[in-house]
């Protein structure tokens, strides 16, 4: 009866951590480029039980398996590509295809999707943030007054004239990517794309991948299954009650 505690607030604590990562998908819906981020479930490997004698020994193997609830769900981040949508600013970006961004940070390179970028004062090519946005060679880019346009490699051309090459990069393993603060991710090792590689929409923002209805059920299935375990260790906490007070003198 203990252990059934035991599993079901197992059971409690992941449906806790999948609801905190449905919110956070939720809260993300109209950020530019988010990545939504994926549960897997999966159970504890269940004991195989036997029967055992007075002297502890094994008699009888296999009687059955026991099932020790849920482990804390996996976090898998899913790249699939979100919605292009059209603005017409001349420093708003996308990527169609593979790549990312490569950004500059006080803590180091890492990379992004959403490109959002403006001019700065000082004619830096920045994130809404104020991150330097990098060039091919691993260096900010810096861009003098006029009109931008971008080419579908890539390529920064200001009233006509190269300007600088962007920055893409891609994840050899897109699971060593961890996401960072303000919709960037870090990762050990990146690896340029070359720019007959890279496609790049101008005046265009790639959308959050999150699909609002399917999040909204996983809320809801998350919900049941939260309060069906509660019920279940609210059951057997009386249970345990009555069965402790039996044969107890009044």
């Amino acid at each position: 009866m203990i252990r059934g505690i035991y599993t079901a607030t197992a059971a409690l604590r992941a449906a806790a951590i999948q609801q905190n990562r449905v919110a956070h998908n939720l809260a993300n819906l109209e950020t530019t480029a988010f990545k939504q981020v994926l549960t897997v479930r999966q159970a504890y490997e269940a004991q195989q039980l036997g029967q055992f004698d007075e002297h502890y020994e094994l008699r009888r193997p296999g009687v059955g398996p026991l099932e020790n609830g849920l482990l804390v769900p996996e976090e898998i981040i899913d790249f699939s590509p979100g919605t292009m949508k059209l603005t017409d600013r001349p420093l708003d970006l996308a990527i169609w295809g593979e790549g990312f961004f490569r950004v500059q940070t006080p803590e180091g390179e890492r990379l992004t999707r959403d490109g959002s970028f403006h001019r700065d004062s000082a004619g830096n090519l920045v994130t809404r943030d104020g991150f330097s946005i990098l060039d091919q060679d691993g260096q900010p880019i810096t861009l003098p007054p006029g009109i931008i346009n971008v080419g579908r490699n890539g390529a920064l051309f200001v009233d006509g004239e190269f300007a600088a090459q962007l920055g893409i990069a891609t994840a050899p393993n897109p699971e060593q990517l961890v996401p960072d603060d303000n919709n960037l991710f870090q990762i050990d090792e990146s690896q340029a794309l070359p720019p007959e590689e890279i496609h790049i929409l101008q005046g265009y923002l790639e959308g959050s991948n999150v699909d609002e209805s399917t999040q909204v059920v996983e809320m809801m299935r998350i919900l049941r299954l939260y309060e069906a375990n509660q019920k279940t260790i609210q059951t057997q906490d009386r249970l345990l009650v009555e069965l402790l007070s039996v044969g107890e003198v009044s």
